[in-house]
């Protein structure tokens, strides 16, 4: 699936047991399958003008070697697509005519293709995985984790393929991250089980210790629509093997509730959605505070 809330746009494919790739409607519940895409596609992201990078959800097999088939498009008009690397996602820079993309090369070091020309760039300087990472929302850069060194984030021009880096005190290696909505702070979470917040020069606004909860690992954060909230889940601690949710309030890192899971349903969480809610990887749509079921989608699109 992919959701951007504050864009209200969203999509999901096979592996959320959709029929094919699906852009839902958050106001009208529709689902349609977007022009251009295939049914076994996902979608990685999409620009600021509405351009899909789509990936085949599994690798195919080109001259005896796993790739992933990937495509981009403007509404029904494919731009680009290849199937030169084995890659798991792909970030556009602001102009759309740009993309960064994952190749699985010995290493894991991206590429950067114009969708103008077609030119494939060489890999960038650094490692880096963008599922870790989050987009700058004001200058569109990726930010990532530096998988190399302690309190170091990357910062990579998504156009050029530029890499510079930005400082936080952490006190070890950032598992991960992502920006506030508006841009100005960003909440990353460390190896040490410590969950900071920062300003985009990395000097710490609050810094929270959650050890007590075990090893928090690299799970994506979560926000109400509002961004007053996050939602940190761990997936085991000493108080549950089924792990808990962690409500945390971004204005001053208070932790303000504990949301402890059992076996399910309702499933994992998967992503942000609209109101005071999230989504399981179920399709539940759960309530952000208490994690109480409060609706279930139905991916199948109405007969036409």
């Amino acid at each position: 699936m992919y959701i951007d809330v504050p864009r209200a746009l969203v999509f999901f494919d096979q592996r959320d047991n959709a029929p094919c790739l699906l852009q839902y409607q958050p106001r009208s519940g529709v689902l349609q399958a977007p022009s251009g895409a295939r049914a076994d596609d996902t979608v990685c992201h999409v620009s600021a003008e509405g351009r899909l990078a789509l990936r085949s959800l599994e690798p195919i097999t080109v001259r005896g070697a796993r790739r992933s088939r990937l495509g981009f498009t403007c509404g029904a008009t494919l731009l680009h697509e290849t199937t030169q690397y084995l890659s798991f996602w792909s970030r556009f820079a602001p102009s759309g005519r740009h993309v960064l993309v994952s190749a699985v090369n010995g290493k894991k070091r991206p590429v950067v293709i114009d969708l103008d020309s077609g030119a494939h760039g060489a890999p960038i300087a650094r490692d880096l995985d963008a599922r870790f990472g989050d987009i700058d929302p004001l200058q569109g850069h990726l930010w990532a984790p530096d998988e190399r060194t302690r309190n170091r984030l990357l910062k990579v021009d998504c156009a050029s393929g530029e890499v510079t880096s930005v400082s936080l005190a952490m006190g070890d290696k950032i598992q991960n991250l992502r920006f506030a909505r508006d841009g100005q702070h960003l909440f990353a979470v460390g190896c040490n089980s410590r969950l900071l917040c920062c300003d985009r020069d990395g000097a710490t606004v609050w810094s929270v210790d959650l050890s007590e909860y075990g090893h928090l690992g690299a799970g994506q954060l979560f926000y109400n629509e509002s961004a007053s909230h996050l939602c940190l889940p761990v997936s085991s601690t000493p108080r549950s093997n089924w792990g808990e949710d962690l409500i945390i309030a971004t204005a001053n890192g208070h932790l303000e509730n504990t949301v402890v899971r059992h076996k399910g349903p309702p499933s994992r969480l998967a992503a942000d959605w609209f109101g005071d809610r999230l989504l399981t990887h179920g399709a539940e749509v759960v309530d952000f505070f208490t994690g109480e079921v409060l609706d279930q989608l139905r991916l199948t699109p109405a007969p036409a």
